[in-house]
């Protein structure tokens, strides 16, 4: 097993950032004329193409699935929908895409947890085979944050404090699945436990930490910043291989010496399974079109984000690698959904 890899399975409290008003459930995303669309695209839609968010409106997947949306229409000369169909971790709205025509014209944009719900969740589809996954859009970039009470700074102070005070005592927050395998993987690294307490949504956890009733919790960077900038909350480290612009006074946890946690999580677009290869490729190319503007990078940048583009293959190869590797770890860790 490759540690660092694995650590990169998904936050799905990342879906929970607030970046960009949605109006509605199901909103149709206005043409530009950007340079993407100047240029000729490699798929021809011939109808309306429907990007199903498995989350809510005004997350972060949300506001990704609505840029790559609008990108696409422009490139496309079609309308490309965002659909919010929200429930089961975000099965629901993958189930959906899973029973769709394989035809490029139903997609699905899923965090990293897609892989995680197959081994916590009874799911009426086989995760490892009912897509066909076409690119990365964007790796959104999280941090541990924790209370403004809590006395340590960074990962290294918090391992020190835990195994001074004992173990179960310190609290984490998780409102799903990817969250707290993220927050475990981190605590194996630095041979600490936590209390695990289960939350229902993001900003309910949030504001406990901050308020001091729960110790720490996973969030994005954009989430938080504001927190994070007014001192309500604290960020002690990122993941990641390098620091980021909007927070560059926050280590990674590698420069913290905690190493095999430097892969981030993804926002990934699916098809049904049985898609044709070629139209498979030709979505992909006009992604990785888009994601290649220096105005895509720069929204991108703004929600803490990185972007992807990697081909159906490359992409394919990390989802299932992440499939296997988080059932590994559920294993080891006694996880189950609470």
């Amino acid at each position: 097993m490759t540690p660092r890899n694995l650590f990169a399975l998904t936050v799905l409290l990342l879906g929970a950032l607030a970046i960009q008003p949605a109006v509605g459930q199901k909103q149709s995303i206005g043409a530009g004329g950007r340079a993407a669309s100047e240029q000729k695209s490699a798929f021809h839609p011939t109808r309306a193409v429907t990007i199903i968010v498995p989350y809510s409106a005004g997350g972060g997947t949300d506001a990704v699935g609505r840029l790559i949306a609008k990108a696409l229409e422009e490139m496309w000369g079609q309308t490309v929908l965002v659909d919010n169909r929200t429930g089961g971790n975000g099965s629901i709205g993958a189930g959906f895409v899973a029973r769709a025509a394989p035809d490029g014209h139903t997609l699905v944009l899923s965090v990293s947890g897609i892989a995680i719900n197959a081994h916590v969740m009874k799911l009426p589809y086989d995760t490892a085979t009912a897509f066909a996954p076409v690119t990365v859009v964007a790796y959104p970039v999280a941090t541990l944050i924790g209370s403004p009470m809590l006395p340590a700074n960074d990962l290294k102070e918090l391992a020190s404090l835990v195994m001074k005070e004992g173990p179960d005592k310190r609290t984490f927050a998780s409102p799903d699945p990817g969250t707290r395998l993220i927050a475990e993987r981190i605590f194996e690294k630095a041979g600490i436990k936590l209390i695990n307490i289960p939350y229902k949504g993001a900003s309910s956890f949030v504001s406990d930490i901050a308020a001091g009733r729960v110790d720490i919790g996973i969030s994005s960077i954009t989430s938080a910043l504001p927190l994070i900038k007014s001192g309500a909350l604290k960020s002690l480290g990122i993941i990641g291989d390098r620091r980021i612009g909007i927070l560059p006074q926050v280590a990674t946890f590698k420069e913290q010496g905690f190493s095999g946690l430097e892969e981030n999580s993804w926002y990934g677009l699916f098809a049904p399974a049985a898609t044709p290869a070629s139209v498979v490729k030709a979505i992909q190319t006009d992604i990785a079109r888009a994601l290649a503007t220096a105005e895509f990078q720069a929204k991108l940048a703004d929600y803490g984000a990185l972007p992807g583009g990697q081909s159906p293959a490359e992409f394919t190869e990390r989802f299932q690698r992440d499939l296997k590797e988080s059932g590994e770890v559920i294993q080891r860790i006694g996880m189950k959904l609470e």
